[in-house]
């Protein structure tokens, strides 16, 4: 029996018990988007109308070798509409926000256009998705934004990885530009290594929660970091999270007494890779930390806090043990304390990997991303509701 069989029959006998049964969740439908190309990403956010906006990259429409997706659904998941954008190079879009004038914000890289191999690309849209402006952001090293927000004050922020510019390999990117794209500022932080922003969030002062990993700092291959600005990007302090091996953090949130960080590592846990969840105060203090995960790779991607004051995660789990080569997706739901309350997989004998997850406003949960299951060809967008019985 191969190790991925084993590993969903073990889970399988596990689900079996009176505990697991009572506290596994149900899938109440699932949707794939795509065309005959690959389609990759699944970033998603919920709607005013209730709805769903998703990004990435799609090959199957557009212009280039790889363009900036774009869908819509409703709140059953069914496709409203999409539109590509892109040139003849990859395009690809890594986080997407619906404003307040209900149009949408979208970040990402492009090799179409710009000053380098990679930029920074920022696209506005009005609310059925058509651009209405775009910006690129960058120099002639590789310049990817991997989150966009809008700010509290108007324009919006966008944090990433430069090559451009700083004083290592590559540096965290947070950058602000106004209302129509043109930069304000901009901030790097690292070392003479490698180091990378993957998450932010607006903080209750106005400032700035980044995480990401660094190898300049820390004390292991390379380390979870956390960042904290103020409003202008100016650094008020930054911390380390690790052990002497790999450790990252993917996605961040604000919370009542602190911040909730979750990512992988491999300092610590029962497994290759483990989803590793961290409890941080308000002044970057690490309070408790945590890891889950199967016998293999296991990778936490999206984080948010839940109405029970617990917390959901989103990720994959991968038996080649890295992030980049997924198998299944993994959904994993954690009490206040940090204890595992149930954990679902995804994916079967095909490839699904969970990149964001959120509670929708009734309460259950939608976890996406892409996968090769069922879908028109290649990987495709995915999407699927669970709740809880």
């Amino acid at each position: 029996m191969g190790l991925k069989m084993g590993l969903i029959l073990g889970l399988a006998l596990l689900m079996l018990s009176p505990l697991a049964a009572l506290s596994q969740p149900e899938e109440e439908w699932n949707r794939t988007f795509g065309g005959p190309g690959h389609e990759v990403g699944g970033p998603i956010q919920e709607t005013k109308d209730g709805g769903y906006v998703l990004t990435g990259m799609t090959e199957s429409y557009g212009a280039g070798n790889g363009d900036v997706w774009l869908l819509k659904t409703d709140s059953n998941g069914t496709k409203l509409w999409d539109l590509a954008f892109g040139g003849t190079g990859i395009d690809v879009g890594e986080s997407v926000r619906e404003m307040e004038d209900g149009g949408y914000i979208i970040s990402g890289y492009t090799t179409s256009y710009g000053a380098g191999g990679k930029d920074v690309w920022l696209i506005n849209t009005d609310p059925e998705g058509k651009s209405e402006w775009n910006r690129t952001l960058g120099g002639r090293g590789d310049d990817v934004g991997s989150s966009v927000l809008e700010a509290k004050g108007g324009g919006y922020i966008i944090l990433g990885c430069t090559n451009s510019y700083g004083i290592g390999k590559g540096d965290v990117w947070l950058a602000k530009v106004d209302s129509k794209g043109a930069e304000e500022w901009n901030r790097t932080f690292g070392g003479p290594d490698d180091d990378e922003g993957m998450a932010i969030v607006e903080t209750k002062d106005g400032g700035y929660a980044i995480v990401g990993r660094t190898y300049s700092y820390g004390s292991g291959a390379y380390d979870a970091w956390f960042i904290k600005t103020d409003s202008d990007g100016i650094k008020e302090w930054d911390q380390t999270f690790g052990g002497v091996g790999k450790d990252c953090g993917c996605s961040v949130q604000e919370i009542d007494d602190g911040y909730i960080v979750t990512g992988f590592t491999n300092s610590y846990g029962a497994g290759d890779f483990d989803v590793w969840l961290v409890k941080v105060d308000p002044k970057g203090k690490e309070e408790w930390n945590r890891t889950f995960g199967t016998p293999v790779g296991d990778f936490g991607n999206s984080i948010q806090e839940t109405e029970d004051g617990g917390y959901i995660i989103a990720g994959c789990i991968s038996s080649e043990g890295t992030r980049a080569s997924p198998d299944d997706a993994l959904l994993i739901k954690i009490d206040p304390d940090g204890n595992e309350m149930w954990q679902k997989i995804f994916g079967g004998d095909e490839i699904q990997s969970g990149i964001s997850v959120l509670q929708t406003s009734d309460g259950d949960y939608i976890i996406s991303g892409f996968s090769n299951r069922r879908g028109a060809g290649g990987f495709d967008f995915w999407m699927a509701k669970v709740t809880e019985k």
